[in-house]
């Protein structure tokens, strides 16, 4: 599934060009840090397992199919948490037709600062949910996403967002 980021219009033509990517299959600027550090980047929730792969820096999974995961991004372009929100929020509504039902700020344990984005649709007569959340520093970005059935995710909901917060970046 691939994505054009609606916010880089404002840039030209060029600079769009080079930040064409997926969520799924993330490409932007031809750059994704795999790997974390020598911590974990996240600890898995009770019931997860990890499942290692690109594009991924951290991705999990329980038995009924909920995934968690994190993109490790270049910062480059340099933007500051608003920019990225609202490029992730457009593409979201507008190219792929989710309807955003909500925002937050966000923390995790070490402090870093984030805002988390979720959005639901239909798939078949099933609803899903769909969350993004977001970390900037000045070297990376750092995107988790979560997804499942609205059933799922409503009854993870706590797990999840302890995940969110044990993201060790920066």
């Amino acid at each position: 599934m691939n994505i054009t980021l609606v916010a880089w219009r404002s840039f030209g033509a060029g600079a769009m060009s080079t930040l064409r990517g997926s969520l799924w299959a993330c490409t932007w600027v031809g750059a994704v840090t795999l790997g974390a550090a020598c911590s974990p980047l996240m600890n898995p929730p009770p019931g997860f397992v990890e499942v290692k792969g690109e594009p991924y820096a951290f991705r999990a999974s329980n038995a009924d199919g909920l995934v968690i995961s994190v993109r490790e991004i270049e910062h480059d372009p340099k933007g500051d948490l608003g920019f990225w929100v609202r490029a992730i929020e457009n593409e979201m509504r507008l190219g792929r037709g989710y309807a955003l039902l909500s925002t937050k700020d966000v923390q995790t344990s070490k402090g870093l600062a984030g805002k988390e984005l979720r959005f639901g649709h239909d798939e078949g007569s099933q609803p899903h949910l769909y969350w993004v959340v977001v970390f900037v520093t000045e070297d990376k970005l750092y995107v988790v996403e979560a997804g499942g059935t609205k059933a799922l995710v409503d009854s993870n909901e706590s797990l999840l967002d302890n995940a969110i917060r044990s993201l060790n970046a920066g």
